[in-house]
């Protein structure tokens, strides 16, 4: 009994639906990168199972002789909660991973999440009375019922730690990466006048209001540069963008998304990358424009600091003064600017999506032993 027991094949399901869409973001591309560095990781005794609401894409289809997809289609709402729930009733696997903030209600003998943020309590006004109320008790869920989480920075175990009453020793931090066969330096561009760049939704938490009375400032100063806005509109991006001032109305280009091949071009082309949020849990776009040898002005707030080190100039989340005056000193600085770049290079080289897929896995592989 002990040596059949002893032989059977363990099973890792990791809940693939957030890595599975077509327009991913910061958690999204997390998820899909992790998943992918996982397949060279879990030895062949290990089965992995991928759920997920549609068919796999992007090469998340392509799997290992020890890996499956599986499909769990679903009409409704709450697939997490309800669908994938079903699947950990009827079909456990021995650790179930959630790569992306919430996990289903029923849960196998052991499970570990990744929490990315805790925004929904430091900035409320943020989301939805509906949105917060979500997060809230998801987050709760994953600390009360987990058996281990995971986090992107320092700065968000601090923050689980602080909201969720979560122990710090429970929370091992994985951090976010960028790709670097899509971002890098040397890219040709081919620009008609200098612009200005920021990349992420356009939404109050990312403090696009600051954005634009700082840039309304810079041109107001004699500034030449264009603000070129590059993301979806949420929460508060509607009433900010349709109360620009009218002053520089005609100096931004709001570009809507842009597919990630697409943004290295619009990165290297900038004269910097201005990210003035008001809370992140890392700022994946961050370590995108320094691959890019792009400068980097943004917020000293939340993990910011941590992931930039000293390769950005940073400003308060509401110095709208500073961040004008960031932008006319890179507009005019050329020794500033090459000097941000090269900061930029040595910094992103702390970070790689293999790294990350290794951390997670150290972290799977010990509760697939303890499962043995």
């Amino acid at each position: 009994m002990s040596s059949k027991h002893q032989k059977r094949q363990l099973v890792l399901g990791i809940d693939a639906s957030r890595a599975n869409v077509s327009a991913r973001t910061g958690i999204e591309w997390y998820a899909y990168h992790v998943i992918q560095g996982l397949k060279g990781l879990v030895p062949s005794d290990v089965r992995v199972v991928l759920y997920s609401r549609e068919a796999l894409q992007d090469g998340l289809e392509e799997l290992p002789a020890n890996w499956e997809s599986r499909v769990l289609r679903w009409p409704w709402l709450m697939w997490t909660q309800l669908r994938l729930s079903w699947e950990m009733l009827r079909r456990p696997p021995d650790v179930l991973f959630t790569p992306a903030h919430t996990l289903p209600v029923v849960l196998p003998r052991r499970s570990i999440v990744t929490l990315h943020d805790v925004a929904f309590f430091a900035v409320p006004d943020a989301y939805s009375l509906a949105g917060r109320l979500y997060h809230k008790f998801a987050s709760w869920f994953a600390v009360h019922f987990a058996s281990r989480l995971l986090t992107v920075s320092e700065f968000s175990r601090g923050e689980i730690v602080r909201y969720l009453g979560a122990h710090e020793s429970d929370i091992a931090v994985t951090p976010n990466s960028y790709d670097e066969r899509v971002f890098r330096a040397g890219l040709a561009v081919e620009s008609d006048e200098p612009y200005f760049l920021y990349i992420g939704r356009l939404e109050r938490k990312k403090n696009l209001s600051m954005l634009l009375s700082a840039f309304a400032e810079y041109v107001q100063a004699g500034g030449q540069a264009r603000l070129k806005l590059v993301g979806k509109r949420g929460r508060g991006g509607e009433d900010v963008m349709e109360n620009m001032p009218a002053e520089i109305r005609e100096h931004v280009d709001e570009l809507g998304y842009v597919a990630s091949d697409d943004l290295p071009a619009l990165y290297a082309g900038a004269l910097a990358f201005v990210f003035p949020s008001r809370y992140e849990g890392f700022g994946i776009p961050l370590l995108e424009a320094f691959a890019c040898g792009t400068a980097v002005i943004s917020t000293n707030a939340t993990a910011i600091p941590e992931v930039v080190g000293e390769a950005a100039i940073l400003v308060g989340t509401e110095d709208v003064v500073g961040l004008a005056e960031a932008m006319r000193r890179i507009e005019t600085d050329e020794v500033l600017r090459d000097e941000l770049i090269k900061a930029g290079f040595a910094r992103v080289k702390h970070y790689s999506w293999a790294r990350t897929a290794e951390l997670v896995w150290k972290e799977l592989a010990s509760l697939l032993d303890k499962a043995r």
